[in-house]
């Protein structure tokens, strides 16, 4: 009985020791699994909070499924319907004649009731050449700021908007799209897509609704030629090739342009050609004279650029990133047009994590940055962050479109020992193992306390055919914290001891 009294006696003071003591004496001894929930609107959450320390009691503090103050080492907030918006459920330890908390964040989304698509002040056919505004309308959606609304033509991605509100109840979205319709584009299907972008930790593929189709009908007859083709993208500095022909009698026709310019003829059909493309602005339009007029057609020309360079970084830091802590990443992109074509995609691994599109208007090459903020974890230790830079030129642009990635960046995350359990009882037997290994970066040192023990002991494992009954504590120790597991061994008799 004395034996006992002394070993539960250092088991208190050594996980004491362990509690107030090491870089992070000022972290709260919990653990949330998971670290973070995301969950739709009325759906169930389940979350464990859990301690290694003695306590003198522990609970949830939520506006839903608190838990009261128990002596237990680990507890679950649960709630089977969650309803409510702004919750902040919190778990929270009095120990160390103290109390602390650690706040769960938790996502709660809700997918749109309806998702439409119009026209905006216009009903009936579209005229060529003019400017016209479609619509889209999301309806009771949740967390907006995680809301996407993907404009398409067809099958091809044409625009993006996101939102950066922060509101988190649910709230009703419009985003607008300009287009001006070509003869091309008769019959042409428009529709939008609202898709619920909300990370790693929520669902997969991420929730999409869509609109119906809208249909539009051009009317064209005001200038008798045909351009073929009618829109062209071109590398810039490579070659381009486009007809103008018409099916009328006409007195001339021929093509205006500071480059290639085709002076006026009498055939039906004749060429822009230039070889190697280099002037941004261009605006190359076929003219014809018929019926006492001159009419002009307008050739839409989009010159890209690939980027000279796409690099990765991280901003202001250097070295081994903190488990929690926050950094922003930077990705620079140098030298591309258009931009507005442009599209900067974050990966971690293979797993696309964030997206950057661009709005400015200008068809020169120029320098973009984006940046991603991330909160590494101990899982994250290792990973390999890139970006990539997508130029996104529509159904005339090339297949597959052009993309130019990164180097990895491999981010090295510091974090502190944790084992899987606190304790953990053993009977002796002939081969008896205690081992205290722990994963942990930088790398612990171990030591080992007993009463038992004649000598220090700085391995992770302890072998021994004969081991005597009691209490022996291994401490894992780095930069980062400490951390400690406590073997109870229970045989009788006196036994001695060795170790390797």
């Amino acid at each position: 009985m004395l034996q006992h009294f002394f070993g539960l006696f250092y088991l208190l003071a050594v996980s004491q020791l362990l509690s107030f003591t090491g870089s992070h004496a000022d972290e709260c001894p919990v653990q949330l699994n998971p670290q973070r929930v995301i969950v739709k609107y009325g759906g169930s959450v389940s979350v464990n909070c859990s301690t290694s320390v003695p306590h003198k009691g522990m609970g949830w503090e939520a506006s839903e499924g608190s838990v009261p103050m128990t002596r237990d080492s680990l507890i679950t907030w649960r709630v089977s319907e969650l309803r409510e918006w702004g919750i902040q459920p919190s778990c929270f330890i009095n120990y160390n004649k103290e109390q602390c908390t650690v706040y769960l964040p938790v996502t709660i989304y809700k997918t749109p009731d309806s998702v439409s698509i119009s026209t905006v002040n216009h009903n009936g056919p579209m005229m060529e050449g003019n400017q016209y505004e479609l619509q889209c309308d999301v309806l009771n959606v949740a967390p907006v700021q995680n809301l996407t609304v993907n404009w398409y033509k067809g099958q091809t991605l044409v625009d993006q908007t996101i939102f950066t509100d922060t509101i988190k109840t649910p709230v009703n979205k419009t985003s607008k799209l300009l287009i001006r319709p070509d003869r091309a584009d008769d019959g042409a299907q428009y529709w939008c897509e609202a898709k619920l972008e909300l990370g790693e930790e929520g669902p997969r593929p991420p929730p999409t609704a869509s609109s119906e189709h809208l249909s539009i009908t051009v009317y064209y007859s005001d200038c008798p030629v045909q351009l073929n083709p009618q829109s062209v993208v071109v590398k810039f500095g490579g070659p381009v090739s486009v007809d103008c022909s018409t099916y009328v009698p006409h007195k001339g026709m021929g093509w205006e342009a500071s480059e290639g310019v085709v002076p006026m003829t009498r055939d039906s059909l004749i060429t822009w050609r230039v070889s190697e493309l280099r002037e941004w602005g261009i605006e190359p339009s076929c003219f014809m004279s018929y019926n006492k007029t001159q009419c002009t057609v307008t050739l839409p020309v989009t010159i890209y650029k690939t980027p000279d360079s796409v690099s990765i970084s991280t901003v202001n830091h250097n070295g081994p990133m903190m488990e929690r802590n926050q950094y922003e990443l930077q990705c620079d992109v140098l030298n591309v047009a258009p931009v507005q074509n442009l599209t900067v995609n974050w990966y971690k691994g293979q797993t696309l994590v964030d997206q950057t599109i661009f709005t400015d208007t200008i068809k020169t090459p120029v320098n973009k940055t984006s940046k991603l903020l991330i909160r590494p974890d101990r899982a994250d230790d290792g990973a390999q962050y890139w970006c990539e830079a997508k130029l996104e030129l529509g159904e005339e642009g090339p297949r597959p479109p052009p993309t130019a990635p990164s180097k990895t960046l491999n981010v090295e995350v510091y974090y502190k020992p944790k084992h899987s359990s606190s304790t953990e009882t053993i009977y002796i037997n002939e081969e008896l193992t205690l081992n205290c290994t722990v994963k942990a970066n930088p790398a612990p040192t171990y030591s080992w306390h007993s009463e038992h023990l004649k000598e220090t002991i700085s391995s992770s494992v302890l072998r021994s055919s004969t081991l005597s009954s009691g209490i022996y504590t291994c401490i894992a120790t780095n930069s980062q914290g400490t951390d400690g597991k406590v073997f109870i061994l229970k045989s009788t008799g006196a036994q001695s001891f060795c170790s390797n």
